[in-house]
């Protein structure tokens, strides 16, 4: 288990302290977004968002602790899809409250902006790029 820990810091500490600072910028604000689904929790679609994101933090955390940071840790944002997909057939739900469905669309661009940047990473490592492009030591 104090392994597990271990890796959710390092790939945290990885992307908030190591990463450059245009791709750091990038990824506050992807996190922030996300964590946003706290104020919004009383909402049953910030509670899937919510859930999303920590199964996605899981699941990095344990591909990180096999292979390290390589470019697959973003093929676990496939989750996203089915998760907008279900939040799509909320849309009436979402838009009587104007504040949940400012933040969704903000959540849906900003998802949509890193999947496509996960995309070319994912592809990048399914041509061969497989070594640990960041480390934590």
């Amino acid at each position: 288990m104090m392994k597990f820990v271990t890796d959710v810091l390092k790939v945290f500490g990885i992307v908030f302290l190591r990463f450059r600072p245009m791709p750091r910028i990038w990824v506050v604000w992807l996190v922030g977004v996300n964590l946003m689904s706290l104020y919004f929790i009383g909402h049953l679609e910030a509670q899937v968002v919510l859930g999303t994101t920590l199964v996605s933090v899981v699941l990095q955390a344990m591909i990180y602790g096999r292979i390290g940071f390589t470019r697959v840790l973003g093929i676990v944002h496939l989750m996203w899809v089915p998760m907008f997909a279900w939040i799509a057939t909320r849309a009436d739900d979402i838009a009587a409250h104007s504040d949940l469905e400012t933040w969704i669309v903000v959540l849906a661009l900003t998802n949509a902006g890193s999947f496509a940047i996960d995309f070319i990473d994912v592809t990048r490592f399914a041509k061969g790029e497989r070594a640990p492009h960041y480390r934590w030591s």
